[in-house]
């Protein structure tokens, strides 16, 4: 047995994967998209404490250093999500499309995994922020308070076309991430496959919208200069279209089309019009139990 599924079989069960979750009970998708959220969040303020207390480091060494070392925490986020098997938006932009494209969901089952995990997602993130951190204190003092204020206000002031790029980027490592787990047969494969381009979109500084729903609203809570209205129309609207289109196009549609549409007749005309002579019948003769 391979030590992965090759990359036909990683995109069947994706789109398997998309006929349980639109099966899956209502409340039972609800629930697990509230956890995403929590779980996300659980990084998210790692991320936070790790960027306002590495401080000293960037004036030292650098920008370079202060995002490496965040891009090596934050991937915990999506391992805790992934390996539990709850809903996550960002992920489902992805699966969906393939499931759905492969005639396995409907749109309608789309648009409906969508909206639930997307607020979910976000009921999530708001339950964690007052209850876990604000109330509980962790950000409350310099230098996390004053680092999670200018994190948000710095993202509020970015241009909104290079949010929406960003967030394209950010989502396209991030379903990539979802394919090389769901690839991997062995759990250490799995949050290794998720840690090297969930890095990677940290350290580079793309966009993901579920992200941005603890980090920037947290600094908004803790006092950032920014209001709600300028956050959603500046960050959450234009990262969640960008991820949209990184996770259901770049990753969903094109990686459908390439290994799941037509697979039967890829498979018979591998090598284009060419014939190739006809193979003969072989007998399977049955070998020793000692042999490897």
């Amino acid at each position: 047995m391979s030590d992965c599924y090759n990359i036909y079989e990683t995109f069947e069960n994706l789109s398997n994967t998309g006929i349980k979750k639109a099966k899956q009970r209502i409340d039972h998708t609800i629930i697990k998209s509230i956890l995403a959220g929590m779980l996300l969040s659980f990084a998210g303020v790692f991320l936070l404490t790790i960027g306002g207390g590495s401080l000293p480091l960037r004036d030292l060494f650098g920008t370079s250093i202060h995002k490496t070392i965040q891009a090596l925490v934050f991937p915990v986020g999506l391992v805790l999500v992934l390996l539990t098997g709850v809903e996550l938006f960002t992920g489902n932009t992805m699966i969906f499309i393939v499931s759905t494209l492969n005639k396995k969901t409907t749109w309608l089952q789309l648009l409906k995994s969508w909206i639930v995990s997307y607020c979910g997602n976000l009921l999530g993130c708001i339950i964690f922020q007052f209850v876990f951190v604000y109330y509980a204190g962790l950000l409350k003092y310099d230098p996390y308070r004053s680092y999670a204020t200018h994190y948000a206000e710095v993202k509020g002031n970015t241009e909104w076309h290079e949010m929406f790029i960003r967030g394209i980027g950010g989502n396209w490592l991030v379903c990539l991430a979802v394919c090389l787990a769901t690839s991997a047969r062995e759990v250490s494969s799995k949050i290794l496959a998720i840690y090297l381009p969930i890095s990677l979109f940290i350290a580079v500084g793309f966009e993901h919208s579920i992200a941005n729903m603890f980090t920037v609203q947290m600094g908004m809570i803790l006092g950032a200069n920014l209001s709600i209205g300028k956050y959603i129309l500046r960050v959450l609207l234009p990262v969640t279209l960008g991820n949209i289109i990184g996770g259901g196009f770049f990753v969903g549609f094109l990686y459908w089309y390439l290994y799941l549409a037509k697979h039967e007749e890829s498979h018979d005309h591998q090598d284009g019009d060419v014939q190739l002579p006809e193979k003969k019948p072989y007998h399977i003769v049955k070998q020793n139990d000692d042999t490897v």
